[in-house]
Formats: C-alpha cells, sequence, structure tokens
C-alpha cells in the first residue's frame, strides 16, 4: 500500500511545484488557474489522507503495532496541526487578499508547501518501511 501512498506523494509534490511556478512567473491573471489548483491540490490531499489512514490503522492493528504506535501517535499529531495549518491557511487567503498582496501569498504558500514536504519525507523514512512490512491481507 505504501506505493499508492508513495504515488501519492509524488503527484502532492508535483501539484506544490506547478503551483509555485505559476505563483513566481505570473501575476493576478493567474488568479482562475490558482483557484482550479487549489481545489485539485485539495481533493488530491484529502484522498490521500483517506488512503493513509487505512495504511495506517492496518499497522495499528498488525504484527507491527507496538514498534508502529509511538510512530503513528507522532504522526497523528503532526498531521493534525499540519491539516490545521492548511485550513486557516484557505480561509485566510480568499482570493481577494490573494489578489491584493500576491507576494504575500507565495510567502504563505511556500512555507506551507515546506511544511508538507517536510511530513511526507518523515512518512516515508518512518511509517513507510513498517507499512511495507505488513503482510498483505487477502482481498
Amino acid at each position: 500500500m505504501s506505493i499508492t501512498l508513495k504515488q501519492d506523494h509524488e503527484a502532492l509534490r508535483v501539484m506544490m511545484r506547478e503551483f509555485a511556478h505559476v505563483m513566481r512567473t505570473s501575476g493576478i491573471e493567474a488568479l482562475p488557474d490558482i483557484a482550479r489548483k487549489r481545489i485539485a491540490f485539495s481533493q488530491l490531499f484529502r484522498e490521500h489522507m483517506g488512503r493513509e489512514d487505512a495504511c495506517a490503522l492496518a499497522l495499528r492493528d498488525g504484527h507491527l503495532a507496538a514498534q508502529a504506535d509511538p510512530l503513528l501517535r507522532e504522526h497523528g499529531r503532526a498531521i493534525r496541526a499540519l491539516f490545521l495549518l492548511y485550513s486557516d491557511h484557505i480561509k485566510y487567503w480568499t482570493p481577494t487578499l490573494i489578489a491584493q498582496d500576491w507576494s504575500g501569498y507565495l510567502e504563505a504558500v511556500l512555507a506551507l508547501q515546506g511544511e508538507l514536504a517536510e511530513r511526507m519525507a518523515w512518512e516515508e523514512r518512518n511509517l513507510h518501511p513498517l507499512m511495507d512490512a505488513q503482510p498483505r491481507r487477502a482481498a
């Protein structure tokens, strides 16, 4: 299952790079494109979180539960914090405010992207190896 999560991570990274590129190379005329990219990113992120939660549950119930538990607790706290940051970011950065403060929005986007990139790297180092070690369940 971590293969799917890794594919999600790569797709999220690509979306983040494309978003940052549009922000750096365009101006307010890109706002409709930015809005579409925000929605697409949000949809993929939510789908990914559902898949990740299912994998975490399998780890909690599996033979590596004792090893996984502290990592899953840490991960849960970090993901909740990141989700709250993302939620606040979306609420704060309305299209009107983005138009008024393009450079401020870019700075906020890059900071949030950095947080997510760090979290995905942590997951790949710490959780994905445990997920890969889980025996496959029969379908």
